[in-house]
């Protein structure tokens, strides 16, 4: 395929693709597809319902769903072609077992035979326990001890609610109400605390207390302090009944049903997704709370909002994300040039009236920030806003007009998002320094999702958020509010370099995988990569990575096993979503004909699939699941993954295609050899032996590797440097005024009054300006330069900087222009107690250990260099 035939096929992929977009629109503007998942969500539905006596009316539905999702070895997996999982697979039977299949249908015969073959009941999680228990099916003293007394313990200590993630919070308080209560519900044959209805799939059923901690004793040989600490305290609680008769059990109680209550949406829902909502009915039924009272009406709901049934049958969605949706759409959309399309105008207007502003938010409690302005990923969640979806609105919003960068919305979103970044300077999802994984010991955190710490993926998004503002250029934006995003970039720069993995790649917590985690950061190098050396060094080394794992048929996936084995990243079945994140990786650091990119759009193309539905534009196979809840726990599948990130793949490919068709122009050989040859710049100050002593060196750099060499000095040296046939660049001044300063008695009390110091000092300040101008300006360069050496359209910036120390300017240029710096001097400017600096203008003492003489170096840096950084020296600088 030629490279115009490739165009006009992205083209028509690119316009299929925002057809299929504009066709699935909600009619009030948003998107939001079915986010996928496991069947234990189902599973617990119907557990739920049966348990509380409450009607399951579809059960036909619900079985249909849960035998289609069943594999061929009887096992059920976290993800399509992923392996069984014992404890998804345990939900599943239980729940086909109350809905009355029988023991001798095939699908149970096979479903018996792999959890037994894998170690029965007894391998399963905490969670399966947990439900297990509920119906006498494990016993409550095989479960951990979840003391209600957590709810009471301050914000101010190291372990107490708000220490936990959002997700974990939410979930565990109404836990701890069941815990409490440790009920006992009936199944079809009958209700015992010993209850033998799934003695089939236990290996032992005669002893079902199995330990669900690690002895103490191996604890204690491992040297783990923590979990040791930890389930001793857990044993501890289980000899006192679990704290249930202690007389503050029933103020704790009192208080978690006021923290389930308070954080209840006027909808019903709590915290957007399923496990809150489940249990915190659950709980409220348990403390008393009739059926028919408003909150569980209400709470119901809100779970049966994630039901959805079609032709495969009834299943409970983990959660829904309109927000999320709509938000990428959006900005894949103006990427696209769709911008000002009216179908745009409305999600945008969709999207800003879901902004969270209000005083809700369990991020206040930490948060050094009290400016509201997040978004959430669901319909109904004010309290738990989100940081990912908070940086893709404010970037969307900016594309879709450029001026609304001044807006409160704009600057209430970025102010919030500045107040959630953690000291290391990263960026977590829901909270703020959520970062205490030690809490993955407690006993029943089996799951390792107790926290919500910095990833690479979020602060990665935040970074290409705030490169995308600070290279923003319509519109005003207030600057004390560019300085913080500013200082928030090198901070969140410098937790991102020390994450990056050895083989370059970055691990991803909310996307599979490295790829995921490797995209996203690569995104957020894109507009710093230019100004930080180490920057640069570690986007080479993740591009590397990102070539290397390139499947051969042009596509990129990435198998979510790469959670449980590492040396698997980057490595599995091509998809849509992460053949388009390696692409938006790559294109910003290569041109649009790059051999990789052109594969992968070629993959894009090859792989797009006509909508089956109505025919209405195209899209890609969402068969594979491509977005992570708790890795190697829980698997998400984000249809629109597949979709809107192609979209923004195929615009950037034609955007660039179409601007990169310039004529091509040949150029002289000599041309060529002179626009690739290294600049090096020589700055000197002093006299012509202090020149000359550089000029040997710019002599050898020409002479043996061929660089280009500026010499910026005094304009009395430039016959010196040109007839030695170097660049020369005035930077004023002269050696005779500097040295007239240093009479035979010198007094630095007297030069402040004869105004010795005062012009001095203006002198250093000029050429200090001028230096600086010396490493990139071509505006003053000499007629000997412009016609003589045919260098007037040839533009010089320095790729290294050589310097004798009293030019004092020489690390500010290198640190600003990032690149190399040498120090040469015939007589260094070392600090010693010895003699003063040349400069002091006072009378030397040569005595032995003089404090002034060794004061006096940095005495000069504050004379002449009284600026703290060399923006100030210049308005160059600035622009």
């Amino acid at each position: 395929m030629s490279n115009e035939q490739l165009l006009t096929a992205a083209r028509g992929a690119l316009r299929d693709a925002v057809d299929f977009s504009f066709h699935t629109q909600q009619p009030d503007g948003h998107w939001v597809a079915e986010v996928s998942a496991d069947i234990t969500f189902t599973a617990q539905y119907i557990m739920f319902k049966y348990a509380m006596g409450f009607d399951l009316g579809d059960a036909g539905a619900l079985q249909q769903w849960l035998l289609q999702d069943q594999k061929q070895d009887g096992s059920w997996a976290l993800a399509p072609k992923h392996p069984g999982n014992i404890s998804t697979s345990t939900e599943a039977y239980l729940a086909l077992k109350i809905l009355g299949l029988g023991l001798d249908h095939p699908a149970m015969l096979r479903a018996r035979k792999w959890i037994v073959g894998n170690g029965g009941v007894a391998k399963s999680r905490f969670f399966t326990r947990f439900f297990l228990a509920t119906f006498g099916l494990i016993p409550w003293t095989a479960i951990p001890q979840m003391p209600a007394e957590l709810i009471m313990m301050p914000a101010s200590s190291p372990l107490n609610i708000y220490t936990l993630s959002s997700w974990a919070r939410s979930t565990l308080i109404p836990i701890l109400i069941v815990r409490h209560h440790e009920p006992v519900y009936a199944l079809p044959n009958g209700c015992s605390p010993q209850n033998d209805f799934l003695d089939e799939l236990w290996i032992d059923p005669s002893d079902k207390n199995v330990p669900f901690a690690p002895p103490l004793t191996q604890l204690i040989k491992e040297r783990d302090a923590v979990q040791f600490g930890f389930t001793a305290a857990d044993k501890l609680l289980a000899m006192l009944g679990g704290l249930k008769k202690f007389p503050l059990r029933k103020r704790a109680r009192k208080l978690c049903i006021q923290w389930l209550l308070s954080h209840q949406e006027e909808a019903g829902d709590w915290a957007g997704f399923f496990p809150p909502m489940h249990g915190s009915v659950w709980a409220l039924l348990l403390e008393g709370f009739p059926p028919d009272h408003k909150r569980i009406v209400l709470g119901m709901e809100s779970i049966e909002r994630l039901a959805i049934t079609d032709s495969r049958g009834k299943r409970i969605a983990p959660t829904v994300s309109p927000v999320w949706d709509t938000a990428l759409m959006m900005s894949a959309l103006c990427d696209a040039g769709m911008g000002n399309e009216a179908r745009v105008q409305q999600a945008v207007d969709w999207v800003k009236d879901r902004q969270l502003l209000g005083p809700q938010g369990d991020w206040r409690i930490y948060s050094p920030n009290e400016q509201a302005g997040g978004w959430s990923f669901e319909y109904h969640n004010t309290f738990y806003p989100d940081v990912d979806d908070t940086a893709v609105i404010v970037m969307a919003l900016i594309k879709h007009d450029p001026h609304f960068i001044g807006s409160e919305c704009i600057s209430s979103a970025v102010t919030w998002i500045l107040g959630m970044q953690a000291p290391n300077g990263g960026f977590g999802a829901f909270d703020y320094d959520n970062n205490s994984l030690w809490l993955h010991k407690i006993p029943f955190s089996d799951m390792d999702s107790l926290c919500d710490p910095c990833s690479a993926d979020i602060t990665g998004r935040v970074l290409e958020c705030w490169g995308f503002l600070l290279s923003h250029k319509k519109g005003f934006w207030d600057r004390q509010l560019a300085h913080q995003v500013g200082v928030s970039s090198e901070r969140a720069i410098a937790w991102l370099l020390q994450e990056q993995e050895p083989m370059g790649a970055w691990w991803g917590r909310w996307g599979n995988n490295y790829n995921y985690g490797t995209g996203n950061v690569l995104r957020g190098f894109t507009d710093f990569a230019s100004t930080h050396y180490r920057v640069r060094e570690s986007v080479a080394r993740a591009l590397t990575w990102f070539e290397s794992v390139q499947n051969t048929d042009g596509g990129w996936g990435e198998d979510l096993l790469s959670y449980t084995y590492p040396e698997m990243a980057g490595r599995g079945t091509s998809t849509a979503a992460q053949t388009a994140w390696a692409l938006l990786s790559l294109q910003p650091y290569h041109p649009h004909c790059y051999p990789a990119i052109e594969k992968g759009i070629r993959w894009l193309i090859d792989n797009q699939l006509v909508n089956a539905e109505n025919d209405q534009g195209k899209s890609w196979s969402t068969a594979l699941y491509t977005a992570t809840g708790f890795p190697k726990v829980l698997y998400l599948g984000y249809p629109y993954y597949h979709h809107f990130f192609p979209i923004v793949a195929l615009s950037k490919y034609v955007k660039a295609e179409q601007e990169g068709r310039l004529e091509t122009i040949h150029l002289p050989p000599r041309t060529i050899d002179l626009l690739s040859r290294p600049s090096l710049l020589l700055m000197v100050i002093g006299s012509r032996g202090d020149v000359q002593a550089l000029l040997n060196v710019a002599k050898f750099v020409t002479t043996i590797h061929s660089q280009r060499v500026r010499i910026a000095t005094h304009p009395c040296h430039q016959d010196v440097v040109e007839k030695a046939g170097m660049e020369f660049y005035s930077v004023g001044g002269k050696p005779a005024e500097f040295a007239q300063v240093f009479t035979e008695n010198p007094n630095i009390l007297r030069s402040l009054f004869t105004g010795d110091l005062s012009s001095m000092r203006d002198r250093f300040r000029k050429m200090i300006d001028r230096y600086w101008c010396s490493s990139f300006d071509n505006q003053l360069q000499t007629e000997f330069e412009k016609k003589e050496k045919g260098l007037d359209h040839r533009p010089f910036i320095a790729d290294a900087i050589v310097a004798n120390t009293p030019t004092l300017v020489h690390v500010h240029c290198a640190e600003k222009l990032q690149v190399p710096l040498l120090l040469a001097s015939i007589q260094p400017t070392v600090p010693t107690s010895a003699f003063p600096h040349a400069f002091i203008l006072t009378k030397p003492s040569f005595g032995v250990d003089v404090v002034w003489n060794h004061l006096s170096y940095n005495v000069v840096e504050l004379m002449y260099v009284p600026c703290s950084c060399l923006e100030m020296f210049s308005p160059l600088m600035q622009s």
